[in-house]
């Protein structure tokens, strides 16, 4: 199947360099379908805060998605190989589990086998906070917060310091079915929880565990293509307007 190229008609958006904030390899190959050039430009700290201190786990993926942005942004600004109208597009994806816990990427096997028991036979919500960021004249744009609707979404936006911040937050619920002990430790095994909020890829092997979702399969997966293109057609009328 041939990618879309959206930025066809995205001709100011298009005009960018855009940059994805993320060494995950599904976050780019999602990028790659949407037919989108880009360049990879990793975060290089982890976020340090505790999710137990946000009331709103929806607030700590947005904290979370906006510390990787900001990074990524001063990272390209310091390197001279980028040019200066570059576009970052970072994301955070997290598992919640009960409104209350939030199960991050395992540490080790172990740590797999017990959020996998955890999410056997229930109802958890993954949540993934996309974010566009982009350098702006604080003369023109000053600090400032504000929602618009957008497309059936609400993009929320922020401007600090200079930088322009865009952003959804996408909730998909997930219902797993009971996960015996054979499959989940031939799964373990595997080595696929790795590297995945929750410990599970719904796009590999995960999904035998998978009775339903109820949302965007894309953003269990880590982004998603929805909130990507309402996010970018949103900078599209926001360089046009007010560059």
């Amino acid at each position: 199947m041939d990618n879309l190229h959206i930025l066809s008609w995205m001709p100011n958006v298009a005009k960018r360099k855009l940059i994805l904030g993320s060494a995950s390899p599904r976050r780019r190959e999602i990028l790659q379908e949407m037919g989108l050039d880009f360049q990879v430009v990793t975060t290089l700290q982890d976020d340090a805060e505790d999710h137990t201190h946000f009331e709103k786990k929806e607030e700590y993926v947005r904290h979370t998605a906006f510390m990787k942005a900001k990074e990524i942004v001063q990272r390209c600004k310091d390197d001279a190989s980028i040019p200066d109208n570059f576009l970052v597009i970072a994301a955070d994806t997290v598992v919640v589990l009960d409104n209350k816990v939030v199960l991050e990427k395992p540490k080790d096997a172990e740590d797999s086998r017990r959020m996998l028991r955890e999410l056997s036979g229930r109802k958890h919500t993954v949540m993934t906070c996309t974010v566009t960021a982009r350098c702006v004249d604080p003369a023109r744009h000053p600090n400032s917060v504000g929602v618009e609707k957008f497309t059936g979404h609400d993009i929320e936006l922020m401007c600090q310091d200079g930088v322009r911040l865009s952003y959804h937050v996408a909730k998909t619920d997930v219902y797993f079915g009971s996960v015996d002990k054979h499959l989940l430790e031939a799964y373990v095994t595997s080595g696929e929880p790795f590297g995945k909020a929750g410990g599970y890829g719904i796009q590999g092997n995960a999904s035998l565990f998978i009775d339903k979702i109820d949302g965007d399969y894309w953003n269990v997966v880590g982004l998603s293509k929805r909130s990507v293109y309402a996010l970018l057609e949103f900078e599209e009328g926001s360089l046009r307007d007010s560059p």
